[in-house]
Order: C-alpha cells, then sequence, then structure tokens
C-alpha cells in the first residue's frame, strides 16, 4: 500500500470506525428481531448483560428491548452514516476543489467527538436504561417516573455533542468551500442567497441581483453545490434537535437537584412540530441532497461520461433544499392535534415534491450510465445502482404513506419502520455508502480489492437480505404489527423469522465486505491507522500491493 496522506489517513479512520459502528448498530438489530421472535432465547443474554450493569438492577426483557431501540438508530445513523459522511466529505471536498482544508485541525475534533457522544448515547440506553425512544414525544422524556432520570440526562449529554460535533462540521465544509482561491470565490452570505434561489427570483421579476456572482454556482462541482445546499440542512436540522435535547436536559438537572420543572409549561404539539422539522431534515434533507451529490460524482467518475444534464440538477438540488424543509408533517399524519391544513399541505402535497426531485435525480444518474455505453460494472458503480433501487423501493412505500387516509392504517406499525426507513437506510443509504469506499479505497491506497466474488457477495447479499427483512417486516406491518411494540412470543412469529433470516443475509454481506477489505489492505495496515507503527513490527504488505 503507498504512504498515506494526512487526509487520506484521517478519512479512512472516519471510514473504519464507521463499519464499527454499523457492526454494533447490526447487533442490536438482530437483538431485538431475536426477541420478538422468541425471549426464551435471551435469558443467557440477559444474563451475562446485567452483570455489566452494576447498580442498575436485573431489567425486563420489555426494559431491554425498548432501551436498545432507543439507541439502535443513534448508532446507525449518527455513527455508521454521519461517520462515513464526515470521512468521504473530508477528502472529496477539498480534492474536487483542489484546496486544503480550512481548519485541519477540527478534523481529528470531528472523529473523537463523533465517538463519544454516540457512545455516551448507547451507553444511556445499554446502563442507563434510557428507554423513551428517538422519537423523544414531549412529555415522556421528562417523566422520570417512566424513564430513568440519569439514562436522560446521559443520553441528551450525548446527543448534545453529537449535534454540535456536526455544527463544526459544517463550518470547517463551508469555511473550506468558500475560502477564496479564485476569482469565483463567495462568501457566506452569497452562498446561501444562491443556494435559496434568490438571484434567480430577482430575475424573474427583472431586478439584477448585483451580488451574487452567478446564478447556478459556475465552476464548482455539482457534487460541491450538493454538499452546500445539503449542509444547510445539516446546520438546522443538527441546531433544533440540540435545542430540543437541551430543553430535556434542563428538565433533567432541575428534577436531578430536587426542583422538578412543570413539563405542562411545554406545548406538546409545538414541541413535536419543532422536533419533527428539525428531525425530518436529516431523514428528508441530508439523506436525499447528500445522496444525490454522491450519484453526480460517481457516476459520471465511474462511466467516464459527463453528466447528463448537469446544467439542470443544480436546480433540482435548490428544490430539493426547500422542500425538504416543509415535508415534516408527514410525521405527524396520524396526529390528530396537528391541524389538518398541516396534515395535507406539508404531511401529503410537499412531500410528494420529494417524488420528483429524487426521480429526476434517478433519471439523470441512469441516463448518464444509459448514455456511456458499453460501462464497466466495477464495484462502485454496482453499489451505486444498488442504492438507486433501495431509494426506489423505500419511495414507493413513502408514497404510500403520504397519504392521509392510508396513513391512519400504516403510520404506526412496522410498515413505516422497515419497508420505508430501513429500505431507505439499508439498501439505499447503506449500499451509496458502500459504493464511495469502493471508490475511495483503490484512490486512496492505490489498491484494488482483491476478490470480485466477494464483492458479487457482498452485493447481493446485503440487497437481498435487506429486502427479505424490510418486506417481511413491512407485510406483519399490514397485517397490524405495531413499530416501538414489545410484542410477546408467539405473535407476527412467522414474519419475524423471516425478517431475522435477512438480517442473517445482510451480516453475511457485510463479513464479506469486511473479509475483502482486510484482505486487500492488510490488517497491519488498518491498525497502523490507529496505533503506531512500531507497535506492530513493521507494515505489512498485502499480496496485491506485492505483485
Amino acid at each position: 500500500m503507498t504512504q498515506l496522506g494526512w487526509t487520506e489517513k484521517w478519512t479512512l479512520r472516519f471510514a473504519v470506525v464507521a463499519l464499527l459502528f454499523l457492526a454494533l448498530s447490526g447487533f442490536e438489530g438482530m437483538l431485538m428481531r431475536t426477541q420478538l421472535y422468541d425471549m426464551e432465547a435471551l435469558h443467557g443474554m440477559e444474563a451475562v448483560l446485567n452483570t455489566m450493569r452494576p447498580g442498575v438492577g436485573e431489567p425486563t426483557t420489555a426494559e431491554l428491548y425498548y432501551s436498545m431501540l432507543t439507541a439502535h438508530p443513534i448508532v446507525g445513523v449518527y455513527g455508521f452514516i454521519y461517520m462515513a459522511v464526515f470521512g468521504a466529505f473530508y477528502f472529496l471536498v477539498p480534492y474536487l476543489l483542489d484546496k486544503p482544508i480550512k481548519h485541519r485541525k477540527l478534523v481529528p475534533l470531528n472523529f473523537w467527538l463523533q465517538i463519544a457522544g454516540v457512545m455516551i448515547c448507547w451507553g444511556a440506553g445499554f446502563f442507563g436504561l434510557f428507554n423513551s425512544l428517538y422519537t423523544l414525544y414531549w412529555p415522556l422524556p421528562v417523566s422520570f417516573d417512566r424513564t430513568p432520570m440519569l439514562g436522560s440526562i446521559f443520553f441528551m449529554l450525548g446527543a448534545a455533542i453529537v449535534m454540535v460535533n456536526i455544527l463544526i462540521f459544517a463550518f470547517n465544509i463551508f469555511k473550506t468551500v468558500l475560502s477564496k482561491s479564485s476569482e469565483q470565490s463567495y462568501n457566506f452570505f452569497q452562498f446561501l442567497r444562491s443556494a435559496f434561489g434568490i438571484p434567480r427570483l430577482l430575475r424573474l421579476f427583472g431586478k439584477e441581483d448585483k451580488n451574487a456572482p452567478n446564478l447556478d454556482y459556475n465552476g464548482l462541482p455539482v457534487f460541491i453545490v450538493a454538499v452546500g445546499r445539503g449542509s444547510i440542512d445539516t446546520v438546522i436540522n443538527a441546531f433544533v434537535l440540540l435545542t430540543a435535547g437541551a430543553l430535556i436536559l434542563v428538565y433533567g438537572l432541575f428534577a436531578l437537584f430536587g426542583s422538578p420543572l412543570n413539563p405542562a409549561s411545554v406545548d406538546a404539539l409545538v414541541y413535536k412540530n419543532w422536533y419533527w422539522w428539525g428531525l425530518d431534515m436529516v431523514a428528508d434533507g441530508n439523506a436525499l441532497i447528500y445522496t444525490a451529490g454522491v450519484w453526480y460524482l460517481l457516476i459520471p467518475l465511474l462511466t467516464g461520461r459527463q453528466l447528463f444534464g448537469a446544467g439542470v440538477v443544480k436546480t433540482v438540488i435548490m428544490v430539493d433544499l426547500l422542500v425538504s424543509m416543509g415535508v415534516w408533517s408527514h410525521h405527524l399524519l396520524g396526529d390528530t392535534s396537528q391541524p389538518m391544513v398541516m396534515r395535507l399541505l406539508s404531511g401529503q402535497f410537499i412531500t410528494w415534491g420529494e417524488f420528483f426531485t429524487m426521480g429526476l435525480t434517478i433519471f439523470v444518474s441512469m441516463m448518464t450510465v444509459w448514455l456511456a455505453r458499453p460501462v464497466k460494472m466495477t464495484p462502485a458503480l454496482k453499489f451505486a445502482l444498488g442504492s438507486m433501487f433501495g431509494f426506489m423501493m423505500g419511495g414507493v412505500a413513502g408514497l404510500v404513506q403520504a397519504n392521509l387516509g392510508l396513513n391512519v392504517v400504516f403510520h404506526n406499525t412496522q410498515w413505516v419502520v422497515a419497508l420505508h426507513a430501513h429500505t431507505f437506510l439499508l439498501t439505499g443509504v447503506g449500499t451509496m455508502l458502500f459504493a464511495v469506499l469502493y471508490a475511495l479505497v483503490p484512490m486512496l491506497t492505490k489498491l484494488e480489492f482483491r476478490s470480485k466474488w466477494l464483492v458479487n457477495a457482498h452485493l447481493w447479499l446485503w440487497i437481498g437480505g435487506s429486502v427479505v427483512m424490510a418486506y417481511a417486516m413491512g407485510m406483519a406491518g399490514s397485517r397490524g404489527m405495531l413499530r416501538r411494540t414489545f410484542y410477546e412470543a408467539g405473535q407476527f412469529q412467522g414474519y419475524t423469522l423471516v425478517a431475522i433470516i435477512g438480517g442473517l443475509l445482510v451480516s453475511a454481506g457485510f463479513l464479506a465486505f469486511l473479509v475483502n477489505l482486510v484482505g486487500t489492505i492488510g490488517l497491519n495496515n488498518v491498525l497502523s491507522l490507529f496505533v503506531p507503527e512500531r507497535w506492530l513490527g513493521g507494515r505489512e504488505q498485502p499480496a496485491s500491493a506485492k505483485a
């Protein structure tokens, strides 16, 4: 393996830790599936876990399930996905702009703060049995007769660290993009005005915006435009979730010191709208805009052809940004306290706008591949195409849910969390991140993945397993299996068993990737990212490097 530079090493460090978080999240998911299928099978595991919780007491199976359910999405989203995005963007942004990261000292800070924040949240569930679920519906998180007080406090501390760290990351990305290195440099306000299409709007009304250098970030790669516009969502959602968590933290600290505050002082409906507005920009803002940007980067790179419709897609990204800020009410379609006009306008009609923007994104990407024929089906291209399939499948499920009538039936069921959310996260976003890793590892190390067979095994096991798991639980949801609900053994057992089989296939695919990755780079080279090389007795040279 070639000698890695500073940026390349940090990118690989982020990637390795992201994969470790994915493994932890997957292990938790399989444990919860097993709990739903057969409680008796977990008694031995519970006994081991209880010995690791000094002073907590012996929790019930249901308490274990709900605390794990609370930590599971934090580990998966903020551990796996965000760590992978941090590492990829810290390499790709300066690489494409041909300029260094503006504040290099913030890169290791991002690395350690994200690990610390995620692990504190996880520990709040594992040790503190915090089990109010990631939705944190008010006033559930401050009802300390129902949720452990110390667990609540530490969970919010961990979440606050994560959100502050995301803001630091976004600050560094913006500073890098906006740093002056050419005549077409932007200041922050110019970049922000163009992000929301204000220069276009002024021109539409016959008023030239002389403060904007151009309308469409001319000279900037499409990927950078997506990173810039997606990071606006990132800043907003991190700030909103930080304030929501800080509110719960204040309630927890007052209760801890014997002066509990009245939860009725906070309007539950206002809180839920504020919370979902922020959280939804993670799912419907970051996921869609960042994903679109990655496709816009990878597809031309892998096919050797200019992006089809490159002059239009920047506008599509702008529309996606605007739409992402108005769709949060689809999480409240089943909430009768939410005004009907909000459920219809935000929850249904504006939400449908995402299907147009994502549909255009997939169309542009597929047309680029079509016009580039014949193309070499590299590992990265295979996974990029697979991720598009995941977004189409999850999007169709979302289209069914984004209907005021049908949502009453589907909203609080496994259909939402499995056929929609897990399809997006595993088959869509997860497969896309693997595409990035399959593209970046050869770029960074100058080594091609050793085994094509393991690449294909990873692809089909990962996609096939995630589809089987999501479809099985989605069908269970359509027959009444609720989400965020612990079922005694005996209910929906057939669907749960099929989902467990799907999860095992996903795990086998992930294992195939790890074996291929370590076999390509070499175990010592992976370890040398984190420990001094002298501890390893010399650097390992993989077979592919010796050839």
